[in-house]
């Protein structure tokens, strides 16, 4: 049986506090998700009044007391606190659970119900950027493979779900301890699992590693941010792929509504299409390049983060660089590879709305041109009618032996039986429309082989 001195158990919480282009009633919106996490005793005036003090400030302690007590039930055997900070556009949250008396690892129930009477002080409620459970106690020496046993029950004890392939932990010396890390990757912020386990050997290796908090406090957060940016990313390659496959749509529809004939409404139906498919598609592919940023970025910061811890524990062999290399050679480049892949799309689709843009508009001028040719012929059509309409109505209509001398008009009078006094203006009429119709044709002639 092993004694676990003064065990405590950490959880560093995370929220998002400002996401690129929230509104003001979102960014409340997520402060209020988060102080429902703290005891509902806060002072909300004083919290967001030092909540909105700086503009991104690095570290702001948003309690004027630091810390918050837990609410704990009467005589429990132990205490803690609530330690609520903003890390620029985050949230973060460190709350500390102890146990006064040792503890046997014969039985870790002890360890179960500390974990669960953590969750209730936050009322059971999830982080939206992710969470880091530290469990750490003081333990006299140990071989190292009972050591690594001791921290595997710990880890399946908080995580009963555990996989075979979490409890595979790394391990390294810390202030002369051992800390060891496990982690599981889901692809959901609130089932990612991250928890390290410190054994100190004394009570003053112990202590010291009290005043890693801070540091551990802004190192969790740029790897949570590292997965949640991550996470993003497959959700915008999810939407990304499944546009791409409506630019895919468009593309096949110009091809056949452009040959042999243009099918004008059709490619105009495209057009509107491609319209309300371009703006989707340029802010998923922007935000897919953003959340590039945003791990190289968070990426940066751990490393400069964990090398001050190590300068600071005076351990060069403190690991927990094995996640940074996991990011820089898997998941940045896969988020990389993504938008150089997803990028021609924008491209194919820019050009597909200047096609159709082009093709509409030379059909539109097409017509344009047909409509003027046809003006131009009717017009000229109807002027010449109109000369010869006024020119013929000057002859005599008076004189019916004169009007039937005329071989058209004898047709109108035997063949039509048309009154002789009608004879004149239908002769007119007549002259007008044919002067009319020949006009129009020499008109036509003219202006088809002008555009030749």
């Amino acid at each position: 049986m092993t004694k676990l001195i003064y065990p405590t158990l950490d959880l560093f919480l995370y929220d998002l506090r400002e996401g690129f282009g929230q509104t003001a009633q979102e960014i409340e919106h997520n402060r209020q998700q988060f102080m429902q996490k703290l005891p509902d005793t806060l002072d909300q005036t004083r919290f967001i009044q030092r909540d909105e003090k700086s503009f991104e400030p690095e570290y702001v302690e948003l309690l004027d007391k630091r810390i918050e007590p837990l609410r704990l039930p009467e005589n429990y055997p132990g205490d803690g606190y609530y330690y609520p900070v903003r890390l620029s556009d985050s949230y973060g949250l460190l709350l500390d659970g102890s146990l006064k008396e040792t503890q046997s690892d014969d039985d870790l129930t002890w360890l179960k119900d500390l974990h669960a009477l953590l969750k209730t002080q936050i009322k059971n409620k999830t982080s939206t950027l992710g969470q880091t459970w530290l469990f750490s106690a003081q333990l006299p020496y140990l071989p190292l493979d009972q050591y690594k046993t001791l921290a595997k029950r710990c880890y399946q004890t908080l995580i009963p779900d555990a996989l075979n392939t979490d409890i595979y932990p790394e391990h390294s010396d810390f202030l002369g301890g051992n800390l060891f890390e496990f982690w599981r990757y889901t692809g959901v912020a609130t089932e990612n699992q991250h928890i390290l386990i410190i054994f100190y050997p004394d009570e003053r290796a112990a202590k010291k590693g009290a005043l890693f908090y801070p540091g551990w406090l802004r190192l969790w957060m740029y790897r949570h941010k590292m997965m949640w940016a991550y996470q993003q990313s497959r959700l915008l390659k999810k939407r990304l792929k499944e546009i791409a496959i409506e630019i895919q749509t468009c593309h096949q529809a110009v091809s056949q509504h452009s040959t042999p004939e243009l099918d004008f409404k059709s490619l105009q139906k495209t057009l509107h299409t491609a319209w309300k498919i371009i703006p989707r598609y340029t802010t998923d592919l922007s935000g897919l390049d953003d959340q590039t940023r945003t791990i190289e970025i968070n990426l940066d910061n751990y490393d400069k983060r964990l090398n001050t811890l190590r300068k600071k524990a005076q351990e060069e062999a403190l690991k927990l660089d094995q996640f940074s290399e996991l990011v820089r050679n898997k998941y940045l480049r896969q988020v990389q590879k993504d938008h150089a892949n997803l990028s021609p799309g924008l491209k194919l689709l820019e050009n597909l709305i200047g096609y159709i843009q082009t093709m509409v508009a030379i059909e539109e001028e097409k017509r344009e041109r047909a409509f003027q040719g046809t003006i131009a012929t009717w017009g000229i059509g109807l002027a010449a009618g109109a000369i010869v309409a006024s020119v013929s109505g000057q002859f005599p209509t008076d004189y019916e032996a004169y009007a039937l001398t005329h071989p058209l008009n004898t047709f109108l009078a035997d063949y039509l039986y048309l009154p002789v006094k009608w004879i004149v203006p239908s002769m007119s009429v007549i002259l007008s429309i044919g002067a009319a119709i020949i006009a129009g044709l020499v008109t036509k002639i003219v202006i088809g082989l002008r555009r030749r």
